[in-house]
């Protein structure tokens, strides 16, 4: 989990604690309950509910609907803005200015508008992530001269055949024609494999989302799998009968980035399993950034450093340029 997504959602537990304990002083009559409302309220709702909200969304939602955050350099200011607004608004309204027409009144408004600005900074953030972008426009093609209509024979009967969609989820396609997972795994999907990645994120992800993660071309792979699943009258034609399998780690006939070997220099296009494997020292980076769990995900191995970026909403050039830093390190110290 990032760094502050899981900040909302940590401190959104000092302010369920902050509510209850406001609400056990109202519920024993310590303070007055019709003065200490508001600040009981809003610990809840904005300071555990909505902080819970805001780190769960920015985790979550990138990743379920593929599509990055546009702005990921607003999520710290959201962070800060909103945390700073709500401390500052129910400081004010304790020392009266929430009911009192001094200075105390103008501190209660400034911090009520940073609050309510930096929610509207996720707000913004967000629906980017669940809005698909704009289609590229296709280049029009001049029509050609109609030419005189010529009889024809009668047109063959059609033979309907079946159709594999973006829209469609990867699992179910590998469920319905096991055939086409080789299908998959030659034009990059390597981690389909394993069984335990057919399982899990196979099941969440459409073929449109898939190949925007791995940069493939979203039309070429759709009629790929199409011309093999339909061949001559629609009947389907195996590749094969059944999925390969899955090699040992030493070979590694999938591999689509390009070869890192000890003394060479990290790039976005490295697979972070084969980095790994040379380089040891850099996982902690990934630890550092990803966490450690990223390393039970069957994809880790078979992703680069930028198709991971991208899914975490990290820069791949700043986690290249700590990988790098690490990987002089060692070398420096090999060599010492």
């Amino acid at each position: 989990m990032e760094k502050y997504p899981k900040l909302f959602v940590k401190v959104s537990i000092f302010y369920l604690l902050f509510g209850i304990v406001f609400g056990l002083l109202m519920a024993t009559n310590v303070v007055s309950g019709l003065n200490y409302t508001f600040v009981h309220v809003h610990f809840n709702l904005i300071g555990f509910m909505s902080m819970m909200l805001f780190g769960v969304a920015y985790h979550i939602l990138p990743r379920f609907n593929a599509q990055p955050l546009k702005w990921p350099k607003l999520v710290p200011v959201h962070f800060y803005g909103v945390n700073i607004g709500l401390i500052g608004m129910l400081f004010a309204y304790l020392i009266g200015g929430f009911w009192s027409s001094d200075w105390k009144t103008i501190l209660f408004h400034i911090f009520s508008t940073v609050t309510a600005v930096s929610i509207m900074l996720f707000i913004a953030n967000i629906y980017t992530v669940l809005t698909p972008p704009a289609p590229v426009p296709q280049p029009k093609t001049e029509e050609k001269a109609k030419e005189p209509a010529k009889e024809t024979p009668p047109p063959a009967p059609v033979i309907q055949k079946e159709v594999i969609t973006a829209d469609m989820k990867v699992s179910d396609i590998i469920e319905k024609w096991p055939h086409l997972l080789a299908v998959f795994v030659e034009s990059g999907f390597a981690a389909l494999a394993n069984p335990t990645a057919r399982a899990t994120f196979a099941k969440m992800i459409t073929i449109k989302q898939a190949c925007k993660v791995h940069n493939l071309g979203l039309d070429n792979f759709i009629q790929k799998i199409n011309d093999s699943l339909n061949g001559k009258g629609g009947k389907t034609t195996p590749l094969q009968k059944a999925a390969p399998p899955v090699p040992p780690a030493s070979q590694k006939p999938y591999q689509n980035g390009p070869a890192i070997k000890r003394g060479d220099k990290c790039s976005n296009e490295i697979m972070i399993g084969d980095l790994i494997g040379v380089y040891p020292e850099t996982k902690k980076i990934f630890e550092k950034h990803y966490g450690a769990g990223c390393f039970s995900c069957p994809g880790q191995a078979t992703e680069t450093v930028a198709q991971t970026a991208m899914m975490h909403n990290i820069s791949a050039d700043s986690i290249v340029k700590e990988i790098n830093d690490e990987i002089e390190k060692a070398l420096a110290g090999t060599k010492s």
